[in-house]
C-alpha cells in the first residue's frame, strides 16, 4: 500500500512528465505548423462558404454564426485526429515513450496540445465570424468554447490513437469522431446564441466533458499496448 508521500511524489512525477510531454507536442507542431497547415484553411473555407450560402442578411448571420463556428471546429477536427500518434509512428517511438513515461502523462500531454489545437481553431471561426459578418463573441459562448473544446479534444485523441495515420479507413475517423462531438456541436451552439439561457447549456457541455475525459483516461492504456 502507498504511503501518502509516496502517492504525491508519482502525482508529482506524473505531473512533471505530463509537461514536459506537452513541451514535445509543442515543439512538434512548431517544426510541422500542422495547426496552421490543416485548422486554418479548414475553418476559414467553412466560414466563408457558410457566409456565402446564407447570402447577405444580417438576420440569418446573427441565428446560423454559432453554428457555423462549431461546424468548422468540428470538421477541422477530423484531420488533426491522425497527427495524435503520427510522429511515434514514423519514429516507432511508442515503445520508447511508455519505457520512459506514464500512460497518465502520455495522455496529459497530447490532450493538453490538441485543446490547445483546437481552441486556436474556434478562436479563428470566432473572430471570423465576428470581422466578416459583425456577430461578436458573447462571455458564455466564450465560456462554451472553452468548456467543449476539451470534450472534443479528449475524443480526437482517443480516436486519433485507436486510428492511427497508418490506417487505410480515414473517412472511419469522420464517422466516428464527428457524432460523438454531437454534444459539443449543440451545447456550444447555444451557449453563443444571445437571449438563450448560457447555464444548461454549460452543465450539458461539463457532463459531456467529464464522460469523454473518463473514457479516455480507461481506455488510453489499454490503447498503448496495441
Amino acid at each position: 500500500m502507498l504511503t501518502a508521500p509516496r502517492t504525491s511524489a508519482l502525482r508529482v512525477t506524473v505531473l512533471r512528465q505530463g509537461w514536459l510531454l506537452l513541451r514535445r507536442e509543442l515543439a512538434i507542431e512548431k517544426a510541422s505548423r500542422e495547426t496552421l497547415v490543416t485548422v486554418a484553411p479548414f475553418v476559414g473555407v467553412l466560414v466563408l462558404l457558410g457566409g456565402l450560402a446564407f447570402g447577405p442578411r444580417p438576420a440569418v448571420f446573427a441565428a446560423t454564426a454559432p453554428g457555423m463556428v462549431w461546424f468548422a471546429v468540428l470538421v477541422a477536427a477530423v484531420p488533426l485526429a491522425p497527427t495524435v500518434a503520427i510522429a511515434e509512428a514514423a519514429d516507432d517511438a511508442w515503445d520508447l515513450l511508455r519505457a520512459v513515461a506514464a500512460p497518465g502523462a502520455l495522455l496529459a500531454g497530447k490532450l493538453a496540445a490538441m485543446w490547445l489545437r483546437l481552441l486556436v481553431g474556434w478562436g479563428l471561426a470566432t473572430l471570423l465570424v465576428a470581422t466578416l459578418f459583425g456577430v461578436p463573441a458573447t462571455t458564455a459562448g466564450l465560456a462554451g468554447g472553452v468548456v467543449a473544446t476539451l470534450g472534443v479534444a479528449a475524443l480526437t485523441v482517443l480516436l486519433g490513437t485507436l486510428l492511427p495515420a497508418t490506417t487505410r479507413r480515414p473517412a472511419l475517423l469522420a464517422v466516428l469522431l464527428l457524432p460523438a462531438s454531437l454534444p459539443a456541436l449543440v451545447a456550444g451552439t447555444q451557449t453563443a446564441t444571445t437571449g438563450v439561457p448560457a447555464a444548461p447549456w454549460l452543465a450539458l457541455l461539463a457532463v459531456f466533458d467529464l464522460l469523454t475525459l473518463t473514457v479516455t483516461w480507461a481506455v488510453f492504456p489499454t490503447l498503448l499496448e496495441d
